[in-house]
């Protein structure tokens, strides 16, 4: 039906995240506010050039590095650190709820402390 998918590709590396954290397509729709027409576009390949904000929402959903998806799309990787849900599963293995507790705290210490600037 498709052609075959190249190893590396932004599709592939989506769809293979997705079905590693066990997610559907309606699940991540529900996750990123992307639609599942999208999604589908993505995983096969069909969309040329995502928005920066599409990849940054996917990136987060999915746990994979941004610099990973722009790198994909050609573009140059940031110097930022890794965003806090990676870095916390990685370094401590938290199940999704206490990722998603964590993250919702620095919204709040960042919102509290960042009204001053």
């Amino acid at each position: 039906m498709n052609a075959p998918q190249t190893p590396g590709s932004l599709g592939l590396l989506i769809r293979q995240a997705r079905e590693r954290a066990g997610l559907s397509l309606r699940n991540l729709e529900a996750i990123t506010g992307i639609s599942r027409t999208m999604l589908y576009r993505l995983e096969l390949d069909q969309v040329d050039d995502p928005s920066a904000e599409t990849l940054l929402r996917l990136a987060d959903a999915l746990e994979l590095n941004s610099d990973d998806l722009f790198i994909l799309m050609g573009h140059h990787p940031s110097t930022d650190l890794p965003s806090l849900t990676p870095y916390l599963r990685s370094k401590y293995r938290l199940p999704p709820s206490a990722l998603a507790e964590a993250s919702q705290a620095l919204r709040g210490i960042l919102e509290k402390y960042d009204r001053g600037q």
